[in-house]
């Protein structure tokens, strides 16, 4: 140990606190709190230490220099390590994946007349905050509920306007009441928000008997289309709550459930939301656990970190966990702090309780478990990529491969696809579909150089080039890739072709092709990457094909079918050239029977299949 760190060490106080470790490099690599920062931060160099615990084995190799913060207590030695542990994100903390980024729904009380929209980011004033949400598609359906079933708007006008416009078409159908248009007062406007706000809260019973004494109310006063505008958004009401309804009981107390699994350094974190003994949430949470910390300190970290984000009055009374935290006492503190009142943790062991948090943790562990097999997929894939990194011999890894084929129907309606692997995945929002603008007849090699200098002049214009391109195709194709390539100046690209017979890698430069074993997974990939790119290009070739055989002028001559027509178009090319082909031309491709129909039916109309008069 160095003597400047024996140093800090020594000079360590007896006080609660937080400390920090860091490397050579002066990045933090863990951040930890403790009751007394002498005993908790030397202990990671003792004797005892140093043969059982991870941490402190790591701590004693990784570990250059460190810091410590002293507080007054420690409940403010945890929320400082949970505020620093978020900014800093330390190697070896237990860290939800991605936490930062999940979405919040924002009420915008600061408006006159709020609306709800999507954020990432929390700011204290009016606003209301609900979230985070892991599910982005079910908040988003959350949002499309309440905006339709109590009528707030969805669009981003700064209102009041100071002249009223014509309402737009949510207006007409009765999902907005226009106050853009001056038809809805404020006070009745915000009457929807504010229940609006109690769903989020889940206080479904609260919200039920609302709507049930308004709607009375209007019915009492004899204002029947206002009961009529409450009594659906009670039936709307009652079927959400039917589609979340599961067997938790009476209770109506509020609470979360919390369920930790972890399978190695994966684990899983799930809370269900019941509110009014419905579960009205549920949220799965990925978590990195480097020093392979158990589920009880994967809970513990894990409960200040999320409630340190939530927003005031969303932390339960009651908080029923699937394995107890370390320093349970304190964690009510912080909890307490945090809600402004009373909060129970508990670690059921039996009765209903024990049934209801063993729900939870059993989609934790169906969750982490396929949280394990996402991960062993991408390291598939990642492998497959530097394997065929290794066997092209190229100068970097070819996260972004690029391949393109050629498709048509007997040199007609020649079109092109390129599709897009990234990091070894399709990314489908990429693919292009090309239709060949300068090439007549077959021509597949003109047809290749001219789609990829298509290709190439956009790269050149955004920024976006390919790592490797991939031509199905053998040295022909290849040969016109390069062309178009060198035209643009971009030869420094690699490109190669993979011919499908014999599975062949064909290299610009080199007259023999490159045979890579059947079973490597670089030729895995490659083929992946051909016979979409081949799949792709067919498709496009065929509904092309499709529309233009259904708008045929032939569909009309009975006996002639889709197999027919196919045939004529390959021999023929074109609608208009069948049309004006003679009756002997016709015969040689389809005999007689099906001429003399064809012929029959030319000659008995008054005006061609274009709009034109004989």
């Amino acid at each position: 140990m160095e003597n400047s760190l024996q140093e800090k060490l020594d000079a360590l106080p007896e006080r609660p606190g937080v400390y920090l470790w860091k490397n050579n490099k002066g990045d933090f690599i863990y951040i930890g709190k403790a009751a007394n920062l002498r005993n908790r931060v030397r202990g990671y160099f003792s004797a005892r230490s140093q043969d059982n615990h991870l941490a402190s084995q790591i701590m004693r190799t990784a570990a250059a220099d460190l810091e410590w913060i002293v507080t007054s207590n420690e409940v403010e030695a945890l929320i400082l390590e949970a505020n620093l542990v978020n900014k800093h994100a330390p190697r070896y903390n237990i860290l939800l994946k991605d936490d930062k980024h999940f979405p919040y729904i924002r009420v915008s009380l600061s408006e006159s007349f709020p609306r709800l929209a999507v954020t990432r980011e929390t700011h204290k004033g009016k606003d209301l905050y609900f979230g985070p949400y892991t599910n982005s598609r079910a908040m988003r359906k959350t949002i499309r509920y309440l905006e339709k079933v109590f009528r707030i708007r969805d669009c981003e006008l700064s209102l009041p306007l100071k002249q009223p416009i014509r309402p737009c078409l949510s207006y007409f159908l009765k999902r907005c009441d226009a106050p853009c248009a001056n038809l809805v007062e404020p006070e009745a406007y915000n009457k929807g928000v504010e229940e609006a706000i109690l769903l989020l809260r889940g206080k479904h019973k609260q919200l039920r008997d609302n709507l049930q004494n308004r709607m009375e109310a209007e019915a009492k006063a004899e204002n029947f289309e206002g009961a009529a505008k409450l009594r659906d958004q009670l039936l709307a009401l009652e079927s959400v709550q039917e589609r979340q309804r599961v067997d938790l009981g009476t209770e109506e107390q509020p609470k979360d459930l919390i369920a930790a699994a972890r399978i190695g350094r994966v684990g899983c974190v799930v809370i269900l939301e019941v509110r009014d003994g419905l579960v009205s949430g549920q949220k799965q949470f990925e978590v990195n656990s480097p020093l392979e910390q158990n589920e009880s300190e994967i809970i513990t970290e894990f409960i200040k970190n999320y409630y340190l984000t939530q927003t005031f009055g969303s932390i339960p009374r009651e908080i029923l966990l699937s394995h107890a935290p370390l320093q349970e006492e304190n964690m009510e503190g912080l909890l307490r702090e945090i809600r402004g009142g009373a909060v129970d943790l508990e670690v059921p062991q039996k009765g209903e309780k024990r049934k209801q948090i063993h729900l939870a943790l059993e989609n934790a562990k169906l969750q982490v478990s396929e949280i394990v097999l996402r991960r062993e997929k991408r390291d598939r894939q990642n492998h497959m990529v530097n394997a065929l990194r290794e066997d092209l011999q190229l100068t970097k890894p070819p996260d972004r491969i690029e391949g393109f084929d050629i498709s048509h129907l007997g040199g007609t309606d020649t079109v092109a696809s390129q599709v897009v692997f990234i990091n070894g995945k399709p990314s489908k929002k990429d693919y292009r579909r090309f239709n060949i603008k300068t090439v007549a007849g077959i021509d597949d090699f003109a047809s290749m150089r001219e789609v990829l200098g298509r290709r190439l002049r956009r790269a050149k214009e955004d920024g976006k080039s390919p790592d490797l391109i991939l031509i199905d195709g053998g040295k022909g194709q290849l040969s016109a890739a390069c062309e178009a390539m060198r035209n643009q100046g971009l030869e420094h690209i690699p490109v190669i072709g993979l011919a499908k017979r014999l599975e062949e890698v064909f290299i610009p430069g080199q007259s023999d092709p490159l045979l890579i074993p059947k079973s490597s997974p670089s030729l895995k990939l490659l083929q992946q990457v051909r016979d979409e790119a081949h799949r792709f290009a067919v498709t496009f070739q065929r509904s092309k094909r499709g529309r233009y055989l259904r708008e045929s002028w032939l569909d009309a001559i009975p006996g002639v079918g889709i197999k027919t027509r196919v045939k004529l178009l390959k021999h023929f090319k074109t609608p208009s050239a069948i049309l004006e082909a003679t009756r002997e031309a016709l015969e040689g491709v389809l005999g007689p029977g099906l001429a003399k129909k064809i012929v029959a039916y030319r000659e008995n109309q008054t005006e061609t299949p274009f709009g034109e008069q004989k």
